[in-house]
């Protein structure tokens, strides 16, 4: 498993490396007003701020099942801008993760809050085969 770290690529010294570079969001997926989802052209990252529910869960499928057609590994979502996720949008990541399984790979959730990555393990879905959650919140 591929492991990414979301940094300001620079070094203690103030000077970019490009070897820790930060993952690009330069294609935008969808920007609407309670969910924006940014990803990287070739990039295995997706970047999601706002809310995800029902009404928007057919997008987060499409742009997690682009991020996995545009990398060969893992893929990786930030969740660090994301303040509600219903049922249906944990489904989602659930039946993606399930599908990168398959594949011998995994979904990623980064900087997961703590109601979060709570309703995850009640459900009991951090048990799914192919999701891994990481950089969960302290909060």
């Amino acid at each position: 498993m591929t492991v990414w770290r979301i940094t300001g690529g620079d070094s203690e010294s103030g000077v970019p490396r490009p070897e820790r570079a930060s993952p690009r969001y330069d294609l935008v997926e969808l920007d609407s007003p309670l969910l924006h989802i940014a990803g990287g052209n070739g990039s295995p990252w997706l970047r999601l701020t706002g809310e995800i529910d029902v009404s928007n869960v057919p997008d987060l499928t499409r742009a997690l099942r682009g991020a996995q057609a545009r990398a060969g590994g893992d893929v990786h979502v930030d969740l660090a801008g994301v303040h509600f996720v219903d049922v249906s949008g944990l489904r989602a990541f659930a039946r993606a993760a399930r599908d990168l399984r398959d594949l011998d790979r995994l979904l990623v959730l980064h900087s997961v809050s703590a109601h979060i990555d709570r309703l995850v393990r009640l459900i009991g879905w951090d048990a799914v085969p192919g999701l891994e959650v990481h950089c969960r919140s302290r909060g």
